[in-house]
């Protein structure tokens, strides 16, 4: 069989991202090195904007059309996702994939004390990001910042960015790949690191993966060898990412040498490539039940969250 023959005959994975995600980093780095046909099926990236459709991320709504395979999301959207009845299990272990904290500079806003009163811009009401958040400041100030400051939900997190820059926000909780061409720039200053907060919490200690990379269950079952292999194909990718800063440098398509570059390998550094094991869906559980609003119900997360791939074997 000629190698073009046996090209087309691999299965073909459809996988959708943010254009301006780092998601696709990911992906770039596993078609540049060929690792999807090394693990017998061929990657179709479709890069879209980061707008929401409804209350979906437009990566979350082209999966559950059916328009790709694959997509990435929190742990808390794929349980809201198959609580609602919708079939999408996880894949494989993305990252702790929180964002930051960011602020003009020289404004009155220092720290989470400063908080209340405050227009604080978010993607969503159900972003992590500001569930953590307000989480973090129940219990390190006692109070919560859906109560005593303005929650602005822009839709998109470009649009969350433009409304900080224009000064209609006093703060935003930016994406994490966001922040050090910002800080950089100078008008802005990071009040915190999200996934820094994690470390006041009682749980989960060590830093856990809470993003993940997503699929229709119907596919886990009936592909269980294309699942795994593009779970191979990730886990293969993240260690060549960390080990080769060049490589990095040119999937994120960031200049290397640059302050903001190295910064923002840094933070990909302590995000991604987290070591998975099967105990951790009970730490999630445990972060998710700090993170739910004061008095509301405990909600176990459904069965069957992640249950494909890597994440089964608990590898």
């Amino acid at each position: 069989m000629s190698a073009e023959l046996s090209h087309d005959a691999l299965p073909t994975l459809r996988a959708a991202f943010e254009a301006t995600g780092s998601g696709a980093w990911l992906m770039r780095a596993i078609i540049a090195c060929g690792l999807d046909e090394a693990n017998g099926y061929r990657l179709e990236l479709q890069l879209g904007d980061d707008r929401m459709r409804g209350e979906r991320h437009a990566t979350e709504a082209r999966l559950l059309a059916g328009e790709v395979e694959l997509a990435d999301t929190d742990w808390l959207s794929l349980a809201r996702h198959r609580a609602s009845g919708l079939p999408l299990v996880a894949v494989a272990p993305y990252g702790a994939i929180f964002g930051g904290l960011v602020a003009p500079r020289g404004g009155v806003l220092r720290g989470l004390a400063d908080l209340p009163g405050k227009r604080i811009g978010v993607v969503h009401a159900h972003d992590k990001n500001w569930l953590l958040l307000r989480a973090a400041c129940r219990l390190r100030h006692d109070f919560d910042p859906a109560e005593v400051s303005s929650c602005v939900a822009l839709g998109s997190k470009s649009a969350l960015h433009d409304a900080l820059c224009g000064g209609a926000l006093d703060a935003a909780l930016l994406y994490w790949h966001q922040v050090p061409a910002l800080v950089a720039a100078g008008a802005c200053r990071e009040v915190c690191d999200l996934a820094g907060l994690l470390a006041s919490f009682p749980v989960p200690r060590p830093l856990v993966p809470t993003s993940f990379f997503v699929c229709h269950e119907a596919l886990a079952c009936s592909a269980p060898a294309l699942v795994e292999g593009f779970a191979r194909s990730a886990a293969t990718a993240v260690a060549r990412l960390r080990a080769d800063a060049g490589l990095w440098s040119r999937v994120a398509r960031v200049p290397a040498g640059s302050w903001a570059g190295a910064a923002l390998r840094r933070k990909w550094l302590a995000r991604v490539g987290l070591p998975w094991a099967r105990q951790m869906t009970d730490r999630l559980q445990e972060l998710a039940d700090l993170m739910a609003p004061s008095g509301a119900p405990r909600h176990a997360l459904p069965a069957g969250l992640l249950a494909a791939g890597l994440l089964s074997r608990g590898e």
